[in-house]
């Protein structure tokens, strides 16, 4: 609703006003403008933030914490686009106009600032791109990075 009102010029004051309360109320940043596909869930969603020119498709979910941000003030895409089924752990940030591909998990306190390809897994600061190996469970697969630990 608050993304349909911000399309109108005459109400994006009112969106953003009615975004801010919710916030307050939730936790939960959500610019008006951010385009969010179905199915779409936040899991204990204290402190997440979600930029104005972020895109996220059907079936994805965040932890608590998560940051889709941006990295300049410029009037254009500046926040990242996440594809669809895509995990995000606790306090992930993914920063700046990149593109994370379907079915991607991205490891609790990762800092994502490069494009993740479709299926692959990423933990680390900066982020570490790998894929699953054959058969292996994609959730298992945030667990072989030593680095998810520290």
């Amino acid at each position: 609703m608050l993304h349909v009102m911000f399309g109108r010029p005459g109400l994006r004051l009112l969106a953003r006003i009615l975004a801010q309360v919710v916030r307050a109320a939730t936790g939960v940043e959500i610019h008006p403008g951010a385009t969010i596909g179905r199915r779409f869930f936040i899991d204990h969603g204290m402190g997440v933030v979600i930029g104005e020119t972020a895109e996220i498709g059907d079936d994805v979910m965040l932890y608590h914490g998560v940051t889709l941000g941006g990295r300049s003030l410029a009037r254009v895409k500046r926040h990242p686009t996440l594809g669809s089924r895509v995990t995000v752990g606790a306090g992930a940030k993914i920063l700046g106009p990149i593109e994370i591909g379907d079915d991607v998990q991205i490891g609790a306190n990762s800092v994502v600032v490069r494009d993740v390809p479709a299926g692959a897994v990423a933990t680390g600061i900066p982020a570490v791109v790998r894929f699953p190996r054959k058969g292996e469970d994609p959730f298992e697969a945030l667990f072989a990075e030593p680095a998810l630990f520290i």
